[in-house]
């Protein structure tokens, strides 16, 4: 995932691809376990805040694909934002991703030692998430290769324990003919609008248009691909959620469901099926394994992507045909000091962690759509104004704004969006300063760019041109 204009890479992805690269992206702990935080809020009116959070992420989805075709010679996400708005926010839009993949591997860390604990409740959790990072930083010390491997077996495996679930609940319901008045989907709303606004908060962090972005600009033929991966991965999201969840609500009483382990194990517990609940708690923990390598696979790489572009220390940019050991030494060790805090905060550190990572995601997702609205007004479409791009555009990021709005009148949530918003500003800030340091004429200013924001961060003052 790199934003450097020269890199060229093999284009050898079809739309299939793609669709299956975002999906095994995204089914990991902000669905088999987050969603049990959504159904605790809001009860079977859950549903109503997966097909309104599918439709934002619709949106984001439509703007994404539109980007990539029209600046095919960009290949990731940071790329498609300079064009369109400059290197500042690509600056803000780089250094988010990596912040995004940060806080998303330590929630994914801190759910594998939730589902570990269903086995060893006695285990600290803080143990098992130290654990969990340093096998992931030891696996993606291997490279691409591996990691390529590990992602493939394991997004076969989560999809398939996802239609599973769905047709053993399915089963319970016609062929034990058990009455789902009298289980989970009534009453609809037993926490009023409120819980579904909760609800709605947290099923937006479950969809992820990560991989995807990444990878869009490695389609054989992003003409084609490109719309038809975008709309089949929506869908095929929206679906994968949607089923299996309404199925679970059916069995199982929301009021049932906890945060502090799988609601799906739940609901095979509650329907008496408990060897097959031990066997999901396995499967969700491979699942996260997935995510949370995908993750470090992709800050390790945009890390060092940022050094190369002069956005991030010299130090850490890895020769030709290196592996970026120091990028993945200085992720690893940023998500190990964030993860002590489940020293401190044992039964808050997941909630804390998810709804940062679904905040951070927003930021991303924000730039998409930004890029897209600036891209539909006349100054940039040769003085036409796209009606159908200011359409999609503004009704995504007044659904994200919406979102966020309801985030602030939640306690639980609002430290999450205010680290969020705080952490956006410091780097508008710094940003504004690169901008200026590398757009400086003479030769000496732009020496002293080369090295400035090493400086800041107390590295060595090499030049990384």
């Amino acid at each position: 995932m790199t934003g450097g204009k020269g890199e060229q890479r093999r284009k050898n992805l079809s739309a299939f691809s793609l669709i299956f690269l975002g999906l095994g992206s995204t089914i990991g702990s902000s669905f088999f376990l987050a969603s049990g935080m959504a159904i605790r809020a809001a009860g079977p009116a859950v549903i109503l805040g997966y097909i309104f959070s599918g439709f934002v992420f619709y949106l984001v989805l439509v703007s994404l694909g539109h980007l990539a075709l029209k600046y095919r010679q960009r290949e990731s996400v940071r790329g498609y934002v300079e064009e369109a708005l400059g290197p500042t926010g690509a600056f803000i839009t780089g250094w988010n991703l990596w912040l995004t993949s940060l806080v998303g591997m330590v929630s994914e860390a801190v759910a594998m030692a939730i589902y570990t604990r269903f086995w060893f409740p006695w285990l600290p959790i803080w143990i098992l998430v130290m654990a969990y990072g340093f096998l992931v930083v030891g696996i993606n010390y291997f490279g691409v290769d591996i990691v390529d491997k590990f992602e493939g077996g394991l997004t076969v495996i989560k999809a398939g324990s996802v239609l599973a679930f769905t047709g053993v609940m399915l089963y319970i319901i016609l062929a034990r003919r058990i009455a789902v008045a009298a289980t989970g989907l009534l009453p609809f709303f037993p926490n009023g609008l409120r819980g579904l606004s909760q609800a709605i908060v947290v099923t937006t962090f479950a969809y992820g248009a990560g991989a995807l972005a990444a990878a869009v600009g490695d389609t054989r033929n992003p003409r084609r691909a490109v719309p038809l991966a975008t709309a089949g991965m929506a869908l095929a999201q929206a679906l994968f959620f949607l089923l299996p969840v309404t199925a679970l609500v059916a069995v199982t009483p929301w009021f049932l469901i906890s945060s502090q382990s799988s609601p799906f194990v739940t609901g095979l517990e509650h329907a008496g099926i408990h060897l097959g609940g031990s066997v999901l708690n396995a499967i969700v923990l491979v699942a996260s394994s997935s995510v949370l390598l995908g993750s470090m696979f992709t800050a390790v790489t945009m890390l060092a992507s940022l050094a190369r572009d002069r956005e991030a220390p010299a130090f850490l940019i890895a020769g030709e045909g290196e592996k970026p050991v120091k990028a993945l030494v200085v992720t690893a060790g940023v998500m190990l000091l964030v993860s002590l805090l489940a020293i401190f905060l044992p039964r808050h550190i997941y909630q804390y962690a998810v709804t940062a990572t679904g905040y951070f995601s927003f930021v991303n997702w924000g730039a998409i759509l930004a890029a897209r609205l600036y891209l539909s007004l006349p100054i940039k479409n040769e003085g036409r104004l796209d009606t159908k791009g200011l359409v999609v555009a503004g009704a995504g990021l007044a659904g994200l704004t919406a979102i966020s709005l309801l985030g602030l009148t939640m306690p639980e949530q609002r430290f999450s969006l205010l680290v969020m918003v705080a952490s956006t500003l410091i780097l508008l800030g710094i940003g504004i300063l690169v901008k200026r340091e590398k757009l400086a004429p003479e030769a000496g200013n732009r020496e002293e760019a080369a090295g400035w924001l090493e400086r800041l961060l107390g590295g060595p003052g090499r030049n990384p041109v």
